[in-house]
């Protein structure tokens, strides 16, 4: 729910996005079933392919435009994770597509009535 909120915050880095790359290398530990859930939700919801890279790794296959600086998709990561009670976690996640294109979050999920929804979205950094 966090990545598909920052992923609908300024659409103009998603446009003609050939793929989603997932960083999960750093932030918090998932199990590969949730990974895998977060893999085909994206999929299905955008249509593109999905990869588990980095930064570094999407340059090293030839993902980026031909200035090496600009993907031709996007690159989410969730960096960081804090549970603040049973109902309440913060999540700190990024959204990169070129030096000039890029944004972080702090967004808070709230578990209500058997669901999680959005609680709070706070910018911590646009380009």
């Amino acid at each position: 729910m966090a990545l598909e909120e920052l992923i609908s915050t300024d659409t103009t880095l998603n446009e003609n996005m050939e793929y989603i790359s997932l960083d999960f290398n750093i932030g918090i530990p998932l199990k590969d079933f949730d990974k895998k859930s977060i893999e085909d939700y994206l999929h299905s919801k955008y249509n593109v392919k999905i990869y588990n890279l980095t930064y570094e790794e999407l340059i090293e296959e030839g993902l980026s435009e031909q200035s090496e600086n600009t993907l031709k998709g996007i690159l989410l990561k969730i960096e960081k994770q804090e549970k603040q009670s049973d109902n309440n976690i913060a999540i700190e996640v990024s959204k990169y597509r070129a030096n000039e294109g890029s944004l972080s979050a702090k967004i808070t999920l709230t578990y209500e009535k058997g669901k999680w929804r959005v609680a709070t979205h706070t910018p911590t950094r646009e380009r």
